[in-house]
């Protein structure tokens, strides 16, 4: 699967984009930045970020991962 980064400064700018794309995503929150990370991405999803204006646009394969795994305790987030 791949895995699409772009980073920028613009929320709604990153937010109209993701909720554009058939991906599911993420929305990080730095200082004065923000990574949204765009799950099973092609390159049409590619280059639609690229057209954002402002963006730096990075694609990864992800080579392994655990979605979630559990403390062993039920907690208000919990699954």
């Amino acid at each position: 699967m791949r895995v699409l980064f772009v980073e920028g400064k613009d929320r709604e700018a990153l937010v109209a984009l993701a909720e554009a794309l058939p991906h599911p995503y993420w929305l990080l929150e730095g200082e004065g930045v923000f990574l949204l990370q765009v799950l099973g991405a092609g390159e049409e999803a590619r280059a639609r970020a690229e057209a954002v204006p402002g963006v730096r646009v990075w694609a990864f394969r992800l080579e392994d991962g655990v979605v979630y795994r559990g403390c062993g305790k039920r907690s208000g987030t919990s699954p």
